[in-house]
């Protein structure tokens, strides 16, 4: 065999090679981000916090809705059409009814908004605490998993769209770090502020915690 031979033979061995050997290298992790979000004791504050505004703000309607039933009833029966205290109420009354369209509009958008940022900040404190036990534990890639609900029967389109969803169909119970992420996040969340805030912290990124 020439040397040429020879260093080109070396040459393809170390090509093939070097795939297996960087896929043994990759350290992979699984995490149940739904369980996550669901067992995260921030989540269940910031529904409880937001139960509460919706709360406020169906009383809220609901006070200017009476105020036009008021309104259209004295219409009906206090004052006589054709007169100056009748256009006068015709125009309280528009102004109410544009004031409930108003107030559920702005109101509605403000709620949804708050909710959306509630939830970007849950999975950010997800993700902080994700990166900081891969970080310590040396992993290169953490996986979302999903799994279909046990309960049999559902529509069978939904089932079918679950499936078609699904990211991974196996991984060893070893690498599942839902729980950890879990106890880490608890552990660094010290309940809403005073202020009404639904974030009492960062999680912790260091394992000194557990």
């Amino acid at each position: 065999m020439t040397r040429t031979h020879f260093f080109l033979m070396a040459t393809l061995a170390l090509i093939v090679a070097t795939p297996r050997m960087a896929a043994a290298q990759t350290k992979v992790a699984v995490i149940n981000i739904p369980d996550v979000s669901d067992k995260y004791n921030k989540t269940a504050d910031l529904e409880g916090r937001f139960e509460r505004i919706r709360q406020e703000a169906n009383k809220q309607r609901q006070a200017i809705r009476d105020r036009i039933e008021r309104t259209k009833r004295s219409l009906q029966e206090e004052v006589k059409p054709g007169t100056e205290a009748f256009r006068s109420r015709l125009k309280e009354l528009a102004m109410l009814e544009a004031e409930l369209k108003w107030f559920t509009e702005v109101e509605g958008q403000r709620i949804e908004k708050g909710l959306a940022d509630s939830l970007r900040e849950i999975f950010d404190d997800i993700q902080a605490a994700v990166a900081a036990i891969a970080t310590e534990r040396g992993l290169d890639i953490v996986i979302a998993s999903d799994q279909l609900p046990q309960e049999g029967g559902g529509d069978p389109g939904q089932i079918r769209q679950q499936i078609l969803l699904q990211k991974v169909l196996y991984w060893n119970p070893k690498t599942d770090i839902t729980a950890e992420v879990i106890s880490r996040l608890n552990a660094g969340y010290k309940g809403p502020s005073p202020s009404g805030g639904g974030s009492g912290g960062p999680a912790p990124t260091s394992g000194d915690d557990r």
